[in-house]
């Protein structure tokens, strides 16, 4: 099964990838590595994130567990790096009509990156978008580890969508929750991916964990 509800029509639809021994080339994957996509149902439907590009196939079947990504309404862009954002292009073909939503340099990003254009907006620090019962809430937080990156958080759930500032290496093979997996190893897992891929971003990333303290009291 390649969609889980993790909360009332909230679905984390990933794929894991075991074929790659290298992320970005240099960091070894002895336990390969994930890539999560999460799906919000309301009266409109928002997307959040996609996969790296040679997942897609596999990425469109896991959604269809779920939707016709068809009926998706908003694709949230909280970071433009491949591994986020490569199975885009085909999103947009599936969903024409959904509106691509990101910060304004991930509005630049996506044209230079793949000539997307047309059906994409720019979306504000602390701005909100109203689904039906529930919004999403976007909050800019650059440099964490790209300069367009933001979080969206959906208050109802007090789920945070959080993108790269708490990634790891590793696949999830089924349990999801801390007490579903081998924490020690991906805490392990966590620390190795941050020191390598985040930590020159340690001070951006502690703005952005302050400046989300302070949005949540």
């Amino acid at each position: 099964m390649g969609a889980i509800e993790i909360a009332e029509r909230v679905y984390w639809v990933r794929v894991n990838d075991r074929t790659t021994d290298l992320f970005e080339s240099v960091w070894p994957l002895p336990r390969g590595v994930s890539y999560n996509s999460y799906l919000v149902l309301d009266e409109k439907v928002a997307l959040i994130d996609t996969v790296k590009r040679g997942f897609s196939n596999e990425f469109i079947a896991n959604l269809e567990e779920v939707i016709d990504p068809a009926e998706i309404d908003y694709i949230v862009v909280n970071h433009v790096e491949p591994d986020h954002s490569g199975a885009l292009p085909l999103i947009r073909r599936l969903a024409p009509e959904a509106v691509v939503l990101g910060t304004a340099k991930v509005r630049d990003l996506l044209k230079g990156l793949y000539h997307m254009e047309d059906g994409v907006e720019a979306i504000g620090d602390g701005q909100e978008l109203k689904l039906g019962e529930r919004s999403l809430v976007f909050y800019e937080i650059p440099f964490v580890h790209w300069p367009e990156t933001m979080m969206a958080y959906l208050p109802d759930e007090k789920i945070l969508f959080s993108g790269d500032a708490f990634g790891g290496f590793g696949t999830l093979d089924g349990g999801i929750f801390d007490d579903e997996v081998d924490l020690k190893y991906y805490e392990s897992e966590i620390l190795r991916y941050f020191s390598n891929i985040v930590g020159m971003y340690t001070n951006p990333t502690q703005r952005a964990l302050q400046k989300l303290k302070k949005s949540g009291d």
